[in-house]
């Protein structure tokens, strides 16, 4: 923000008696911010690779503790446990909303996140159960709901499995009378279940959604999604604009500069931030379709030649390969 504020006519916005302010310099770094991650435009640097995850039988939600995904890009569903190598894989459809469902189907065709406190929980199986992995497994074991309410209303999800105990998993209450108890409190803590463990994560955190549901039995799916981070927030000056690069840095400075604008108290420089924040957002769109500049492994394939009958090599992957006719 020092090179922002050394243009004399935003000067003023920093300046005070006790030198540059952190404000308004934190909420013009997270406007800025914000506005630029939000470009349609799924910059790389920007980009969340979430770990993979296996479905489970019946399940359509999927609780976790993941809080930063602002949109999902792509995903893929793994035949994990086919013994080919590597095993294979095949595009899955990432999309804004799936409503609950009752259908089955062999093989998921779309994903969805949702915040935990929107999907649907299970409720803890009883004693003696036994929850497989189904890594390695010959076929989908038959476990139950691996995302569950306890009797407080806190959401566990399973995270070791194991045969579970002989009382309800519960999260713990807050116990230390000399301190006061955390605002996300249970969140984050470990119940032992039997040999299984439940970790409880908070109803803001960000869960899945997929259709149509896997059956009882058949190959065991795992999920890889790719999305998009949502902004940081800037809390204190010295913090760093990661995860932008340097050679990108330009265009948050603009944008800082441009959006200083809107806080000066000289009308007649307050009056060019709606020309100066309208020039910033054309250039970053500019520069997101320079870094467009890559083709997209996605296509159209027709099935046979378009000047003369015959037949025509197909290259598209799975599912995309059934080209189209004249």
């Amino acid at each position: 923000m020092d090179g922002v504020a050394a243009i004399g006519d935003l000067n003023p916005v920093f300046n005070n008696a006790g030198g540059f302010a952190a404000e308004p310099a934190l909420t013009i770094g997270n406007d800025v911010m914000s506005e630029l991650i939000s470009v349609r435009f799924p910059w790389k640097w920007n980009r969340l690779t979430i770990a993979g995850f296996p479905l489970t039988s019946y399940q359509q939600d999927y609780a976790s503790e993941i809080t930063n995904i602002g949109w999902l890009e792509s995903g893929r569903r793994v035949d994990i446990n086919n013994t080919q190598f590597p095993p294979p894989s095949y595009p899955l459809e990432v999309v804004r909303d799936l409503a609950a469902s009752n259908s089955m189907g062999g093989f998921p065709e779309q994903c969805c996140w949702f915040y935990n406190r929107d999907l649907e929980q299970g409720i803890w199986p009883g004693a003696g159960l036994i929850y497989t992995n189904p890594i390695g497994a010959n076929t989908a074991p038959s476990n139950k709901a691996t995302n569950i309410l306890d009797s407080q209303g806190n959401i566990l999800v399973l995270i070791t499995y194991g045969t579970t105990g002989d009382t309800p998993p519960e999260a713990p209450a807050w116990n230390d009378p000399a301190l006061d108890e955390p605002e996300d409190w249970p969140v984050g803590q470990i119940i032992d279940d039997g040999t299984c463990q439940w970790k409880v994560v908070s109803p803001d955190a960000q869960g899945f959604r997929f259709n149509p549901r896997p059956p009882e039995s058949g190959q065991v799916w795992l999920i890889r999604l790719i999305g998009q981070k949502r902004a940081v927030p800037f809390l204190k000056m010295q913090q760093k604009c990661n995860p932008i690069p340097d050679d990108e840095i330009k265009w948050f400075r603009d944008g800082c500069v441009a959006y200083s604008h809107r806080y000066s108290t000289n009308q007649q420089v307050k009056n060019r931030y709606p020309s100066m924040k309208a020039e910033w957002l054309a250039a970053v769109a500019e520069q997101a379709r320079q870094n467009d500049r890559e083709a997209e492994s996605k296509g159209f394939y027709p099935t046979q030649a378009l000047m003369s009958p015959g037949p025509c090599n197909d290259p598209g992957p799975y599912p995309y390969r059934y080209g189209w006719r004249r």
